[in-house]
């Protein structure tokens, strides 16, 4: 129950500062567009403009402050190894990287073999065309 609890915390100071901050640029938002879209002493404020400025602000300062945090976000040590099939991807292309050094190195020790190349000559020279 306690670590629900602390969870349950720790969510809600996560998404605190997000709001807050989305709220504060809404309002700012909100209040220039309410002294701008007045156009003077002698007109009426336009409360509506000022409200859905504040709504489009606080929704879009919301989510792009939302996807930082995702972005910045360490993902946990498990979620890095894989399962079932994709378990330690790196290992296994490595794994099979090295297999396929050794293959093509044993055929071509295997063609030199057959072709002579990499045997010495012992004995004389072979006869020059004099």
């Amino acid at each position: 129950m306690a670590e629900d609890e602390k969870s349950r915390r720790s969510l809600i100071e996560t998404v605190k500062a997000p709001l807050i901050f989305s709220a504060v640029l809404g309002s700012v938002a909100g209040f220039v567009t309410l002294i701008a879209a007045t156009g003077g002493t002698d007109n009426e404020a336009r409360l509506d403009l000022a409200l859905i400025t504040f709504g489009i602000a606080f929704i879009v300062s919301l989510l792009v402050v939302s996807m930082l945090q995702l972005a910045s976000r360490e993902n946990p040590e498990h979620l890095s190894q894989g399962s079932g099939v994709n378990r330690n991807s790196e290992e296994l292309y490595r794994q099979q990287v090295a297999e396929r050094r050794r293959e093509a190195a044993r055929k071509k020790a295997q063609e030199a073999r057959e072709s002579g190349e990499g045997e010495p000559k012992y004995g004389r020279p072979a006869d020059s065309e004099d």
